[in-house]
Parts: C-alpha cells; structure tokens; sequence
C-alpha cells in the first residue's frame, strides 16, 4: 500500500468533512455566522455545482477511452434513481436547515445515528434479516440521541433554547432517516446494476480461494461514485429547487441576506466584489463534497470498509473538538455528555458487530462450497487465533521457499 497516497487520501477527507461541518454551521447560524435564511435553495445550488464537477471529471478522465456515461432507462430511472435523489436532496436539505437550531457537536451525534435507520429500511426492504442485537443498537442509539438534547430542571428563560435544540435535533433525526433511507435505495440500485453472474459458484470461491491462500492484493474494481453523482446530483437540485420556491420564497430575499454583504458593505448594495463574493461562498460547498467523495472513494479502494468505518469516528470526534475550539461549543450537563458517549461507543460496537459478521458469512460461504476440505488444515487453521496463524503461515512460507504478498 502506498502510504503517502492513503494519508493524503484520510487528510482530505478529515479537512473537506469538517470544514464542510462548521462552514454550514457558521452559514446558517443566526447568532454567531452569517444567518443566511435560505438554506434550501442554497443546498440546491450545491447540488448542480457537483453535478457540473461530476460532468466535467467525467470527460476529462475518459477523453483518451471508449468509455461512455452509462445510459439508464426512464423505468430505471421513476423507481430508483428519482427515490434515491429526493430522499438525498431531503437528508441534505434538514441537515442545513437543522444548523439554524443546534449546535455542531449536537448534530453529529444526532446524524450518527442514521446507521440506525439505515438497519431498520434494510429489515424493511429485506436486505438484512433482524438480529436481536441490531435491534439492540437501535434501541441504545435511541436512547443515546434522547439524553444528548435532555436538560432536566430547566428554568424559564431557558424553555425556548431548549425548545429550539430539541426540534433542531427533530430536524437532525429526520435526515438520519432519510439518510438511511437513501442508503437502502443505493443498495437497491446496484442490486439491479450488478452484472450478469456468468462465472459459476465454484469459480467465485475458487477466486476467494487463491485471493486468500496467495495473499495476493486482488480486489474488484469498485464503480465510480462520481457516475452515481451525475446521475442524481440534478435530480436532487431540482427537487431541493422546486421546494425552495414553495417553502422559502428566496426571491429577491436571498440577494438581500449577509450573504451578498461585507463588514464595508452593511447596506443593501450589490456591487461586484460583493456578488462574486457571494457566489464563491455558495460554490465552496459543492467543491468540498466533490473532493470528500474522490477522497472516500480512494480509501475504499486502498483501504477495507472497516478502515474507513473507523476512519469515521474518529473524524465525528474531531468534528466535535473542532467545533468546541473554532466555534466555542459547550457540551454541558452530565445527561448530554453521557449521550454523546453512548452513541460514540455505540457506532464502535455496530462497526465490530458488522465486521464480525462479514468475516462469519465468507467461512462459512468456504465451508458449505468445499466439503472436501471441511477437515482439512487449512480449514481448521482459520479457527486458530490470528497472531497464531500469522506465524504458522509464515513457517510454512519459509518451508517452501516462496514469498508472500500480504495486502
């Protein structure tokens, strides 16, 4: 693995995310940022700044190949992509409107736990079969996100704050389930796109087999992301555009907002140094997306789903420290604390309990394809711890004379 490429990768992450974080935070903020009261239409504008960044990376890196942008059927199109797009274009759209009640650090523990709605729209829709202890993290999530917003003995100069953080928090627990709503229909999509399963079960685990027994770095290529984002990054500014128009009413307000004025420019005048100003301050978050997305979808490709799973709490707890420094959150009251610290040790269980259950399904997915090698040595060797394992691969590497490629 190319070390120097993977942390460049995890940097661009951590800085595009975050800084994406409290720059919608400090956008939307009435009290300490700009108070900008179109957060709809804006995110909207967003969107069709990715899709123009998506179109244009795709013709640059396929100038020189017979690759073409894949064409979708209008039947494809009515039952997945558009329920796709609009239940993304409603995650993003509450996410910024959210920033306008609740504090940073709030929504990113409210919004972690959108890995519950997503197991249960995957029980829903009969892609994951119910285990009580997902029911079990649901339920604990749940009652994590309630403490996180709880302030007992409230006096009555606080009752609007706190009425505020809590349908903050509402608005948060609604993008988290249409976040994982959108997940669930992602699923779906590239259920009906895989292709066609030519190559029999005993070539798939005969493939398994000397990927795992060579310890050769052989992995499927992943579909690009960004062909996913030009596809439903105009839907979703459509959708976003057309509810902006209905709720928010932006025009002419929007050009009246803190967001076409300067600290010398207080009044109501739009000059060009004030619009372009504007317009730069709307372009950055579709630009921040589109890197986050080149830059997860380097780590998958260099990186296991468990790495970037980890990568991810990590960077939530960053989030949070970030916001407490440059934004000068506090996380106050030991209910709201403890909150937080039931959901961050919950989202660490989830990640273990699925990757526990990934590596249960390839054994035995081994074991039911190869009956003739149930008792084998090398079957039984993968019940022996890893440390052990490791060293008896070793030995019999060394034995042979040959060497291994670990990935």
């Amino acid at each position: 693995m190319n070390w120097q490429l993977f942390g460049i990768y995890i940097s661009s992450w951590y800085f595009c995310s975050i800084a994406l974080s409290i720059y919608n935070r400090w956008m939307f903020d009435p009290k300490d940022g700009l108070g900008v009261t179109f957060p709809i239409i804006l995110t909207s504008f967003h969107q069709f700044t990715l899709w123009f960044l998506s179109y244009i990376y795709i013709k640059v890196m396929d100038r020189n190949t017979t690759r073409t942008i894949p064409t979708v059927k209008w039947s494809f199109y009515a039952k997945f992509l558009i329920p796709t797009a609009v239940a993304t274009a409603g995650d993003i759209g509450f996410s910024n409107v959210s920033f306008k009640f609740v504090p940073l650090s709030v929504y990113t523990i409210v919004k972690s736990s959108s890995i519950a709605f997503v197991l249960l729209f995957s029980c829903l829709f009969k892609l994951e079969k119910f285990h009580w202890k997902l029911g079990a993290i649901v339920s604990v999530m749940f009652v994590g996100v309630a403490l996180m917003v709880y302030k007992p003995n409230s006096t009555s100069g606080e009752d609007t704050d706190e009425g505020t953080l809590v349908f903050g928090a509402l608005l948060v627990l609604m993008s988290a389930a249409l976040s994982g709503l959108r997940w669930v229909f992602t699923q779906l999509i590239l259920k009906k796109r895989a292709p066609a399963q030519d190559a029999t079960e005993a070539n798939k685990i005969a493939a398994l087999e000397s990927q795992r027994e060579n310890r050769e770095d052989v992995k499927p290529e992943k579909p690009h992301p960004i062909y996913t984002i030009y596809q439903l990054a105009p839907i979703m500014g459509a959708t976003l555009l057309i509810t902006a128009l209905i709720v928010e009413r932006p025009i002419p307000g929007l050009f009246a907002c803190n967001l076409f004025k300067t600290h010398f420019n207080p009044d109501l005048t739009i000059t060009a140094v004030t619009g372009l100003r504007g317009f730069v301050l709307m372009v950055i978050p579709g630009v921040a997306v589109f890197v986050l997305t080149l830059s997860e979808f380097g780590i998958l490709q260099m990186a296991k789903v468990l790495t970037l799973s980890v990568s991810g709490i990590v960077k939530e707890v960053l989030t949070i420290l970030f916001g407490v420094w440059i934004l000068h959150e506090r996380i106050s009251g030991v209910y709201n604390i403890l909150g937080m610290s039931i959901v961050l040790l919950d989202v660490c269980y989830y990640n273990y309990f699925r990757y526990r259950q990934k590596t249960s399904v390839w054994t035995k997915t081994r074991y039911e394809h190869h009956p003739t090698k149930r008792q084998s040595n090398s079957y039984r060797q993968e019940k022996l711890p890893p440390l052990l394992l490791a060293v008896q691969t070793q030995m019999r590497t060394a034995t042979n004379g040959t060497t291994s490629t670990t990935s």
